[in-house]
This record gives C-alpha cells, sequence and structure tokens, in this order.
C-alpha cells in the first residue's frame, strides 16, 4: 500500500535515533515542555510589558520583545533538554545548514503565496471583505517578517524539532506521533482571540503540514521558512489577523463586511473554511512531490 510505503520511509529515518535510549521518560519530558512553555510565554509578556513604554505596548516594538525573550528561553531550554539531559545529538533537531534550500524557498513561500492570493481572491469577490487602502511601510514589513521568523523558529524547534522527534523515538507509530504534535500546536492557540472549531481544525491541518515537511526532509529550516512566509504573507501582506492577532499594518488595509465562514470572522482566514480547503490540496500535493522525489 503507498501509505505503508511511506510510513516506512518515516520510520527508517527514526531507525537510528530509537536505538539510543532517553534518559527521561516520554511523559516527564512532555510535561516539562508543557509547564515551560506556560511559564516562559507568561514571563516574557510581563517582562515585554514591564519593559516597553505604554506608546508601543500594542505595536511593532512589544512584539519584537516578546518573540525575542520566547525564542532565546525556548530554544535554550530545548537544548538543555535535548543535549544536556537526554544526551541526544544536536543534528536531530534538524539544525542543519545543508539541503536544497532553492527548493525550500520555492515551496515554503510559493505555496503559502498562491494559498493567500487564492484565498484573498475568494473573499473579496464574495464579498466577505473590502479593500480600505493599499500603502508600503518599510518599517512594519521588515519588523513584522523578522518577529514572525523568530516566532516560526521557536514554534518549529519545540513543537517539530524536538516534540515531533522525541515521539517517533518511542513505539508510536510515526503518523501517530504526527497527529498527537499536530494536536498540540492546535491547542496552544486555544486563548488566542476569535478561537473556533475551523480555526482549531486549520491549525491542526498546518501542523500536520509543518511536521511532513520536516519529517522528508529532516530538515528544520525548511518549515521555519514555510512557518514564518504563512505568518507574514497573511497578515503584513494581505492584511488579514494572524490566528486572531493584529500586530503589524499591512500593505494592504482591508476590512470584513460580514463574519462568515469564508474569511474566518475575528481569528483571520485560518479560521476558514476555504483555508482548510486550501491546506487540504497542498498536503496532497506535498506528499506527492516528495514521494516522487
Amino acid at each position: 500500500m503507498k501509505t505503508t510505503t511511506l510510513g516506512r520511509l518515516f520510520e527508517n529515518t527514526f531507525e537510528e535515533e530509537k536505538q539510543r535510549k532517553n534518559k527521561m521518560p516520554l511523559w516527564a519530558d512532555l510535561l516539562l515542555v508543557v509547564l515551560f512553555f506556560v511559564v516562559a510565554s507568561g514571563g516574557a509578556d510581563c517582562l515585554a510589558w514591564a519593559i516597553t513604554d505604554e506608546p508601543f505596548r500594542q505595536i511593532g516594538e512589544y512584539w519584537l520583545l516578546y518573540i525575542s525573550l520566547m525564542t532565546l528561553s525556548l530554544s535554550l531550554f530545548i537544548l538543555l533538554l535535548h543535549c544536556l539531559i537526554d544526551r541526544r545529538p544536536l543534528r536531530e533537531l534538524g539544525m542543519s545548514a545543508s539541503g536544497p534550500w532553492g527548493k525550500y524557498m520555492r515551496i515554503g513561500i510559493g505555496w503559502t503565496f498562491a494559498l493567500f492570493v487564492i484565498g484573498f481572491g475568494i473573499c473579496w469577490l464574495s464579498g466577505s471583505v473590502s479593500v480600505i487602502s493599499v500603502q508600503v511601510n518599510w518599517k512594519d514589513l521588515l519588523l513584522s517578517l523578522l518577529v514572525f521568523f523568530l516566532g516560526a523558529f521557536y514554534e518549529e524547534i519545540l513543537l517539530r524539532g524536538y516534540l515531533l522527534t522525541r515521539l517517533c523515538r518511542t513505539r508510536l507509530n510515526v503518523w501517530a506521533s504526527l497527529i498527537i504534535s499536530s494536536a498540540i500546536f492546535s491547542a496552544l492557540h486555544l486563548a488566542n482571540q476569535g478561537i473556533s472549531f475551523l480555526a482549531l481544525i486549520e491549525l491542526f491541518l498546518s501542523g500536520i503540514t509543518f511536521g511532513l515537511m520536516f519529517l522528508f526532509t529532516k530538515n528544520l529550516w525548511f518549515p521555519v521558512i514555510a512557518h514564518c512566509a504563512w505568518n507574514w504573507i497573511q497578515g503584513p501582506v494581505f492584511g488579514f489577523k494572524v490566528s486572531g492577532t493584529d500586530m503589524f499594518s499591512s500593505l494592504i488595509t482591508q476590512s470584513i463586511t460580514r463574519s462568515n465562514l469564508i474569511n474566518g470572522a475575528q481569528f483571520g482566514f485560518e479560521g476558514s473554511i476555504v483555508c482548510i480547503v486550501l491546506e487540504i490540496t497542498f498536503i496532497v500535493l506535498l506528499v506527492k512531490v516528495f514521494r516522487k522525489g
């Protein structure tokens, strides 16, 4: 069967890693990850709020400080847990400088841009959103790109580099590992403004997408690039909210004419049925491309 062949490919990828036993049981690793994420998120928010002056608390400077603190703390924590406590090599996290970068860039950025061009076009043609203005704010475009890159990095090193790899080293089926890590990725957004059932489904599918990118290549930078492009193109470029948040001014300033299943309402396009259909389509194409390769 095709699925069996694909599953065997992933299983063989982690065969060498499974030979080395972890120092800590899986449940302890997962508990530490969840607890540290909650503590780090709350601590970074409080510290960024305390340091940032009042006029900047709801705009780019606050988010840059918050994301930088999260990236630093979570990266150090993962390195401590993975390398020092579990005593596993750094390469298992996918931190490799090698790989077909041109291919990663084309797939990661190209599919994202195409998805949001189609999605925005459907929203606009259906009357679900209207365009108010188009303006270029280079400061926000560049600052938001940095913020979303750092955010994508700490989420990917935590959920794909560490968590997915850790699950795949157990007796769990690789598909079960992918589903669990994607469900956790979706659950981490439960407190976001405007969260909905459709949004959780789409976030789960995004987790599947980024997880497949990592499993096929064992290179963390591929999902990092795709994740950063996803957030940056939908927010600062097309003007959608990014998982319920509105951090920066955008190239296209849009307005929701009426909240519905096409535009995703207050959560943003990620909470729409259109985005879910497009995401599933891309997952199918992604598997075909990498199986062929």
